[in-house]
């Protein structure tokens, strides 16, 4: 079975695009699937929270799409967790890659060697739209918008909209999952109307991510917060948004 590739994507920086797809990627894990997690970020937000240090890396997604490296030989384990990180040098690649033949295709490609090998692909997108994201969408299968609900979050979403309407011409599989919505404070009535209006014209998941200072801490630990305080709220719902990732492969 081929794994399925999900990009975690969104434009909007702030919005626990990161922390959602290292939470979703331990919880899946936790539940026996076999995950690879690629960051894409030139930011290297989850490599660092992982608990790697970039400036020690030698190799890292960059030479997988400027060098045809082969990306077997750039996963890294850590007896929870594989992975292949980023470093700063990936905003390079962008520059790079746009005098590249078949440029949007180069993660796609590197992605092929691997898709027998895991259950599912985790992309962590940089917050853009540029070639790097747009790399990203073509080679997933579908994407989850981690969203803060705000109406300006809403706004920016319509952007991904179009540009995944575009790129559905390199890539007619492209769809999305469902909206994750994050830093959600169900004491607010500006957050509930958001999510309301959402759910009347999007697929959203069920579980919701509040927000919480233990998120950071976690960070600053080294640790997904699913390890770090497996009990805690926030842990619980990545657990439950795990099931509905896997739920919605069976149903579809």
């Amino acid at each position: 079975m081929m794994a399925q590739i999900i990009a975690v994507s969104n434009q909007k920086g702030g919005v626990g695009k990161t922390t959602s797809t290292l939470n979703l990627g331990v919880a899946l894990t936790q539940l026996g699937k076999k995950v690879l997690m690629i960051d894409l970020d030139p930011q290297a937000s989850l490599t660092i929270s992982i608990g790697l240090e970039p400036e020690n890396l030698e190799k890292t997604i960059y030479n997988a799409l400027i060098d045809d490296v082969d990306i077997k030989k750039l996963i890294l384990f850590n007896e929870l967790l594989y992975f292949v990180p980023s470093t700063i040098d990936l905003s390079a690649a962008e520059m790079e890659l746009v005098s590249e033949v078949g440029r949007e295709f180069k993660l796609r490609e590197a992605l092929d060697p691997v898709r027998e090998d895991f259950d599912y692909v985790l992309i962590d997108c940089p917050p853009s739209l540029g070639l790097l994201t747009i790399n990203a969408l073509v080679a997933c299968d579908v994407v989850i918008v981690p969203m803060a609900p705000e109406y300006l979050a809403l706004r920016g979403f319509n952007l991904l909209e179009k540009t995944m309407a575009k790129v559905k011409k390199l890539n007619k599989k492209l769809a999305l999952m469902a909206i994750l919505i994050t830093l959600y404070d169900s004491r607010t009535t500006h957050h509930k109307d958001v999510v309301e209006e959402l759910r009347k014209s999007y697929p959203v998941f069920h579980s919701m991510i509040k927000k919480s200072i233990k998120f950071p801490d976690a960070v600053l630990a080294g640790q997904p917060i699913m390890t770090y305080d497996r009990k805690f709220e926030g842990s619980v719902s990545y657990q439950e948004l795990a099931k509905e990732v896997i739920a919605w492969e069976v149903e579809k």
